[in-house]
Parts: C-alpha cells; sequence; structure tokens
C-alpha cells in the first residue's frame, strides 16, 4: 500500500505505465499463443478512401480471421502495419486481398513476412493523408462483421493535430490488438466517438492496470512534442476476456 502522503501519480507516470504494461504483455504474446510462432510479420492495407466506420469494421473482420499462428505471431511484432495508397479493386487483379472493407475503399493484406510483401510494397506509395484528420460530427455506429452477440464496446480515438495516416495506424492498432486479445468478437456493437484530445484524467479508471482485462489503449509519442507521451484511442469492452 502507498503511503498516505505518496503524492498522485502524473498523467505522464500514468501514460507511461499503461504503456510499459502494453509492452508487456505484447512480449508475453496471447493466452495459449504459440511463443514459437514468427514474429517478423506485417500487415499491408491499401487505401482509397477513409470511411471510419468501414474502417474499423474492416479491421476487426481481418483480425478475427486469422489463423492462430498469424494471430500469435502478428500480436508480438505488435500488430505492424504498412498503409498504401491505391484502389483496391485495380490492385486485386495482380495481388488478391484478403479482407475487402464496405464500400471496397480499403483492402487488407497478410500479415506475412516483409519479403511477401515487397512487390505489393513497391508497387505503391505509402499512404500520406491530410492534416488534419476529417471525421464525422457526431458518434459512430459499428457492427463487427458476424451474428449480434449482444456485447458492447465503447471506443474512444483523439483527432486533434492527427493527420489522416496517423489515424489509420493509431486506430488499426487499437482494434486489432483488442481483438487478436478477445476483446472485441464477431457481431459486437462498437460505438466510436472522436475527441479533439483525450485527457488522461477523464480515463484514469481505464488506463488502471486493474483492468487491462477489459480495457485496450493507444499511446505513443506525441507527434509535435517527441518528448511527451500522448494518448490517442481507449477501447472498453464488456468482454472480460483480456488476458494475455
Amino acid at each position: 500500500m502507498s503511503a498516505p502522503w505518496a503524492p498522485r501519480p502524473t498523467d505522464a507516470d500514468v501514460l507511461a505505465a499503461a504503456a510499459r504494461a502494453r509492452v508487456g504483455a505484447v512480449r508475453a504474446g496471447l493466452a495459449g499463443g504459440d511463443l514459437s510462432a514468427p514474429r517478423e510479420l506485417t500487415a499491408v492495407v491499401v487505401v482509397e478512401d477513409i470511411d471510419p466506420a468501414a474502417f474499423v469494421a474492416g479491421a476487426a473482420s481481418f483480425a478475427l480471421a486469422l489463423e492462430p499462428g498469424a494471430r500469435a505471431g502478428w500480436y508480438r511484432a505488435f500488430t505492424r502495419t504498412v498503409f498504401l495508397a491505391g484502389r483496391p479493386g485495380s490492385v486485386a487483379g495482380r495481388h488478391p486481398h484478403r479482407r475487402l472493407a464496405p464500400g471496397g475503399g480499403l483492402a487488407w493484406y497478410g500479415p506475412a513476412t516483409r519479403r511477401e510483401l515487397s512487390a505489393l510494397s513497391r508497387m505503391l506509395r505509402a499512404f500520406q493523408g491530410p492534416f488534419p484528420v476529417e471525421v464525422p460530427p457526431g458518434p459512430l455506429a459499428v457492427r463487427v462483421p458476424g451474428r449480434p452477440s449482444g456485447h458492447r464496446v465503447e471506443m474512444t480515438v483523439a483527432t486533434g493535430r492527427v493527420r489522416s495516416d496517423a489515424y489509420l495506424v493509431h486506430v488499426h492498432h487499437l482494434v486489432t490488438e483488442a481483438v487478436l486479445r478477445g476483446l472485441v468478437g464477431p457481431g459486437d456493437a462498437v460505438r466510436v466517438e472522436h475527441r479533439e484530445v483525450l485527457d488522461p484524467r477523464d480515463f484514469r479508471a481505464a488506463l488502471d492496470p486493474g483492468r487491462a482485462a477489459t480495457v485496450q489503449t493507444r499511446i505513443s509519442r506525441d507527434g509535435t512534442d517527441h518528448d511527451r507521451l500522448r494518448l490517442y484511442g481507449v477501447l472498453i469492452s464488456n468482454r472480460d476476456r483480456g488476458g494475455h
């Protein structure tokens, strides 16, 4: 127990502790996962249009469809993903995708080794989007493909001073890691809220390591101040299956 006079942790302390917990969980691997699974795996998303609802549903569907070895290996690679600008319909003739988002503006490949994905990477350029990211004004209601499960997921994402390409990175990590950990499943209802800034004080309970079983966070260096950590996303699930 902390001494009664111990200072309250600062926002920086809270974010640093949550970030360390995520790194430790990834290194430990998924519960029941094969620790010998290859870790040099990368996913690729070909982006024509950014539709936040389709992106969340597509990312979840992609992660849910992975076989156990790929799930374990990609998770231990911190769900590394490359975003390339292109038209999925045109690319599919030479490079069939694994998953296509509703509307056809986003397509997923891998996860595979960089060598296996090199032809696709040489064909397309890295995706770069406008600053800041443009999102709908109100909350989004997203249904993960599958029969309605009755489970609910609350997801909050920062958009202030966030480029479109960075938004894709943050949301993709948040959603796919939550899927791989069992926090998001087929048919789940996901409510997505966008805010300019996520104040760590508003999410103190969710950032508590004791809540890790039902929470996924996205914490990274601030895009304008690399000496500072910033909270980019919080996902809270009513599924109590967040073991690692």
